[in-house]
């Protein structure tokens, strides 16, 4: 019998090392589209594993884009519009270019991509760049039968029409794609917002959505997960409530977690409208046993039960990693909450910028009602029935 083990343990080391070996495939990319995405995105810690992760960069200026790099950086793809003879001011003049373009998809099948099976992509949607490229490449994605998630900063309250123009557009066309899963982030918001990472120390401004798409990328199957919930219910918009960094020695309950997720919400929406929630938590492993998935479970149907009427509760298995704190992470995906107010007022926002726009020919009055229709279906699905 010890002749055997033995013999196992060296045919196991054997197997482990020829692992080792095996060149790692990209499953995963991440596509952050203009100017600010982008910063926020180079910000530390930021992602840069090459093996796993493709990193995507488009902007006006990819030398502007390799000038921001830090030391040690390797994006997999750098995309500027530079060259090309083309206004990137409004959607209506970079959509045109970007739908016909293939170089992202071209440059994607360079790579050994067989595993890739899904892409976050995040984009600031008030410039012509962001506002058209996310909706186009959602499309593209879903031809090569990639999963996307869509993370879309909105503008902030001071900036200008022409932001709201954009980015009113970029949600139209969004909302028209099948598999379209957008994940609503207001500027001032993101800006504002004030937290702990998971040493304790202090998070504050837009770095938080560096450290939310980190997190997103430490599970594999969470953008697989979450289109097929958007799929199953028809849901395309959602938004995030986030606990960082929270111990459970001075938290005391997941339930004291969740409330604190509704101090810093990163969108102004109503909660009691809500009709889906997928829920993502980070913690340490030596918490397994005393705060076990079943309990989670129980702890967050209880907290949402006097909150909201949701048709799903998906909770999926938590990131645990080795760490000796007891601080986790809990990233609530809220979706189906009613948009019609925010849609409303944005169409109110623009529609002298728009009748511009058709008066000079610019865009089409049929093709601009086209995207407005999406955004009113998306208000129906979302009406209590």
């Amino acid at each position: 019998m010890k002749s055997s083990k033995s013999s196992f343990n060296i045919l196991e080391s054997i197997k482990n090392h020829i692992e080792t070996l095996k060149p790692l495939l990209p499953k995963q990319a991440i596509v952050c589209i203009g100017e600010y995405s982008i910063k926020i995105f180079l910000k530390q810690p930021y992602v840069n594993k090459a093996d796993t992760t493709l990193p995507i960069l488009i902007g006006q200026s990819s030398d502007d884009i390799f000038k921001w790099i830090p030391k040690g950086f390797d994006p997999y793809l750098i995309l500027g519009f530079e060259d090309m003879d083309i206004d990137t001011h409004f959607w209506y003049n970079v959509l045109p270019f970007i739908s016909k373009d293939e170089t992202l998809i071209e440059g994607l099948k360079k790579k050994p991509i067989e595993k890739l099976h899904s892409a976050i992509m995040v984009a600031s949607v008030w410039d012509g760049i962001g506002s058209a490229t996310l909706p186009a490449l959602m499309s593209k994605f879903k031809a090569s039968n990639i999963n996307s998630l869509s993370i879309a900063i909105l503008p902030s309250k001071i900036q200008p029409t022409d932001a709201y123009f954009n980015t009113l557009a970029s949600l139209g066309m969004c909302a028209s794609t099948d598999a379209a899963t957008v994940l609503l982030i207001d500027r001032d918001h993101l800006e504002n917002f004030e937290g702990v990472d998971r040493n304790g120390s202090l998070i504050k401004g837009n770095i938080i959505a560096n450290y939310l798409v980190n997190l997103l990328l430490a599970k594999e199957t969470l953008v697989q997960e979450i289109s097929e919930l958007s799929r199953t219910f028809n849901v395309k918009m959602y938004t995030v409530l986030l606990a960082t960094g929270a111990s459970i020695k001075i938290y005391g309950s997941v339930e004291n977690m969740l409330n604190a997720t509704l101090l810093k919400p990163l969108l102004n929406f109503d909660l009691s409208s809500a009709s889906l929630l997928y829920v993502l938590l980070r913690m340490p492993m030596s918490l397994k046993d005393k705060l076990p998935r079943g309990k989670i479970e129980l702890a967050i149907a209880g907290w949402f039960k006097e909150k909201a009427n949701l048709k799903s509760i998906y909770i999926t298995e938590p990131i645990y990693v080795e760490d000796t704190s007891d601080r986790i992470d809990v990233t609530l995906f809220i979706g189906g909450f009613e948009t019609a107010k925010m849609f409303t007022d944005l169409d109110k926002k623009v529609k002298s910028l728009k009748s511009r726009a058709v008066e000079k020919g610019f865009i089409k009055e049929e093709d601009w009602q086209a995207i407005i229709k999406n955004l009113e279906e998306q208000k129906e699905q979302q009406t209590p029935s």
